[in-house]
């Protein structure tokens, strides 16, 4: 099982599993708690160690100035993360809803999660995008779906998320822009909060 650090609010409360980005680790998403709802917490660690405490869940290549992210193995990691959510549930005796989400690389991989079929009640994505190998793919979108983005993110240029939403806009989809960069300002938290209240 993947490491992760985690709250119990109770076994019957809704768990929101966050999955953070490249170049950091379980216990940066986790500071977020405070700022939410009661409800439980999970943040697993991705597996890959690249060193200074910091994690990735996949490789990112890089072409002539473009990044390049292997689809196949993003898919791969999803089936891991599913697989460890459904042991840790068991094991934690745990029987409320799961809301999956995550930041950055941890939202791509969400996202990947949310393309699956993953019986979860809602996602929350932030600061991710769709990837290119995904937008012919079969979106049955039927629990709420919060998406995050910054306009001025230089890291996933907000033009990559919002044309990727486009194609998730659906009754349970909300596509929400920030004048923010790569980072989760104090209004993206609030709606995020917000999203998750109805849990």
């Amino acid at each position: 099982m993947l490491t992760h650090i985690h709250h119990i609010e109770s076994t019957q409360s809704p768990t929101l599993v966050l999955l953070h980005g490249y170049g950091s680790n379980m216990y940066d998403l986790f500071g977020l708690k405070p700022y939410l709802p009661p409800m439980n917490v999970l943040c697993f660690q991705a597996p890959k160690d690249i060193g200074m405490d910091g994690f990735a869940w996949y490789d990112i290549n890089w072409d002539d100035g473009n990044k390049i992210v292997d689809a196949e193995e993003v898919d791969n990691v999803a089936r891991t993360v599913q697989e460890d959510i459904i042991q840790w549930k068991t094991t934690q005796n745990v029987s409320g809803p799961i809301i999956c989400g995550g930041f950055s690389q941890g939202a791509i991989l969400s996202m990947a999660i949310l393309k699956s079929g993953f019986e979860a009640s809602g996602y929350v994505l932030m600061s991710g995008y769709m990837l290119p190998e995904w937008r012919n793919s079969n979106w049955n979108i039927d629990s709420p779906v919060l998406q995050t983005h910054g306009t001025m993110d230089h890291m996933i240029p907000f033009e990559w998320a919002e044309s990727g939403a486009k194609l998730l806009e659906h009754v349970n989809f909300n596509f929400k822009a920030y004048p923010m960069a790569h980072n989760l300002s104090a209004e993206c938290i609030d709606d995020v909060y917000r999203f998750l209240k109805q849990f």
